[in-house]
């Protein structure tokens, strides 16, 4: 009997995913490249990307949610408390634009063509600045 995807693990899928390509790894490469570095950098398996991508990844059940319950304390200060939220965090999303990051979004992958944009990009930035 087939089991009916998680609509939890699908909706984190989809967060996931675009939250990936908004930092600039392409995770809808045929070539898995994006993924690989993704993995790398998240220190984890290129197995346990590929089922978090897919919507097929169990997202654990968190023991400290029922705790947090318990104590009538919002979870993320209890997260906060443990050591695995950090206080005052800069979210990702607001690292600034990078030309490489740029390019990537861009679809740019070629070495020649992403320095043909990164001359661009300065050649346009040096031009603003004399306005």
């Amino acid at each position: 009997m087939a089991t009916r995807p998680d609509p939890a693990a699908k909706k984190f899928a989809r967060f996931v995913k675009d939250a990936a390509i908004r930092a600039g790894y392409a995770v809808n490469s045929s070539s898995g490249d994006g993924k690989a570095r993704l993995a790398k950098e998240a220190d984890m398996s290129e197995a346990d990307i590929s089922k978090i991508l897919k919507g097929e990844f169990e997202i654990p059940a968190d023991p400290l949610k029922s705790l947090a319950t318990a104590l009538d304390v919002p979870q993320k200060d209890l997260l906060r408390a443990a050591g695995v939220l950090e206080e005052g965090s800069t979210p990702p999303q607001n690292r600034p634009l990078t030309v490489q990051l740029a390019a990537q979004r861009l679809g740019i992958k070629s070495q020649k063509n992403v320095a043909a944009f990164e001359a661009l990009v300065s050649v346009l930035l040096d031009a603003e600045k004399r306005r």
